[in-house]
């Protein structure tokens, strides 16, 4: 007779229950089998997440890139100034209706010179006009983006530049207390040349875009920067026009009153043209969601 705790079909003896009710398992070594992880270790993983980082600062950086505004707003304002660089009547000779200087010697240029009256007094109104709209600016940016441009230092440094220009010419011509003579002083360390033609606003616009490539984080704006604070110094230096007459440009009576107007027109173009091309840049990052 078979035995009852054999296999009737092969022989072998059925295995016995384990403690846990269950048959055929292969008895545990008492040592704990090792945790599966759902992602194995990389060589390098820290880099790499060092890497994605840089590469989302990158990308947000150039999503809040917006001085492609400010650059084409003071392109316009200095193209807009061109009526007042214009003198009616002015002849080569120096004869004709040459008007009175400015009582705005460094943002209206030095009397003698071919710039208007009024000229001084409509970059202090463009300068803080123009500083107010790009604040509003990137307020508004800002909102629409969710990521803000530290815009401050950019408004307040060509705001306070303004100012100055505005008020140390009028402080060096009344009697200051002794305390305040250090600011007479400094009336006189003011460079001539750089103020005679009356574009020294424009250097006052290069400065505000040497800060706001540093506060947008830019490349791309700061050799902007360099490329227009290099024509506003050829502006304020040079009489462009001289390169006119070499080329063939021979004008003759009251064409003569349009000579300042190269000296105006190239740091106006370097604006509008940067600016476009921001534009265009920065155009399809506005677009993506």
């Amino acid at each position: 007779m078979a035995d009852k705790d054999s296999d009737p079909a092969g022989g072998r003896e059925r295995d016995e229950p384990g403690a846990d009710g269950q048959t055929g398992q292969q008895e545990s070594s008492g040592e704990p089998e090792p945790a599966e992880t759902g992602t194995p270790k990389r060589p390098g993983g820290q880099a790499e997440l060092l890497a994605e980082m840089k590469a989302l600062r990158r990308r947000a950086r150039t999503a809040r890139h917006a001085y492609w505004f400010p650059l084409a707003l003071f392109g316009l304002l200095t193209c807009a100034s061109v009526p007042f660089y214009v003198l009616p009547g002015y002849q080569a000779d120096g004869t004709g209706a040459i008007q009175a200087g400015p009582p705005l010697p460094i943002l209206g240029g030095f009397p003698g010179f071919t710039v208007q009256r009024f000229l001084g007094y409509y970059w202090l109104a463009a300068l803080l006009g123009g500083l107010l709209l790009t604040l509003l600016w990137y307020r508004w940016n800002a909102r629409r983006v969710g990521l803000a441009t530290p815009a401050r230092g950019y408004v307040v440094t060509t705001a306070v530049l303004t100012v100055l220009a505005l008020v140390i010419p009028l402080l060096s011509q009344v009697r200051s207390p002794r305390w305040l003579s250090w600011l007479q002083q400094l009336s006189v360390l003011w460079p001539g040349d750089l103020i005679l033609r009356g574009t020294f606003p424009f250097l006052i616009i290069a400065a505000g875009l040497w800060v706001l490539a540093w506060a947008e984080r830019s490349r791309a704006l700061t050799v902007i920067a360099a490329a227009y604070t290099a024509t506003a110094l050829l502006a304020s230096l040079y009489n462009i026009e001289n390169v006119l007459f070499r080329l063939g440009w021979n004008p003759s009576g009251n064409d003569w009153s349009l000579t300042a107007l190269p000296n105006v027109l190239l740091p106006a173009f370097v604006l509008l043209a940067t600016g476009a091309g921001a534009f265009a840049v920065q155009r399809p990052h506005r677009a993506r969601p």
